[in-house]
């Protein structure tokens, strides 16, 4: 092999290795992203269904205040109701005024 063949084997080397280390990298990139994306349903990339577990998630906040303020009025009526048991059995415990 004379000079000029091992010098036009060597730019030919070298144009693929500049060409094609990028290309695999970008392909690369691009698969893992694809696979990325995709995942499994409901994750990302699927908008809508991320907006309908968004929207559950609203109700069931919504559900959680009203439990939580039909909470705050029971213990309301509870200490209410222990106020009143308590006045009611204070005459019993001190009969005649008396301690």
């Amino acid at each position: 092999m004379d000079s000029s063949t091992a010098a036009f084997i060597k730019t030919i080397v070298g144009i693929v290795v500049v060409v094609a280390v990028p290309v695999a990298a970008y392909a690369a990139v691009v698969a893992t992203r694809a696979i990325w994306v995709k995942g499994e349903p409901g994750k990302l990339g699927d908008a809508g269904a991320m907006q309908d577990e968004i929207d559950q998630l609203k109700g069931r906040m919504a559900e959680l205040e009203d439990v939580h303020q039909r909470l705050q009025e029971l213990e309301e009526r509870v200490d209410f109701s222990e106020r009143m048991l308590a006045r009611q059995h204070e005459p019993d415990r001190l009969p005649g005024g008396r301690a």
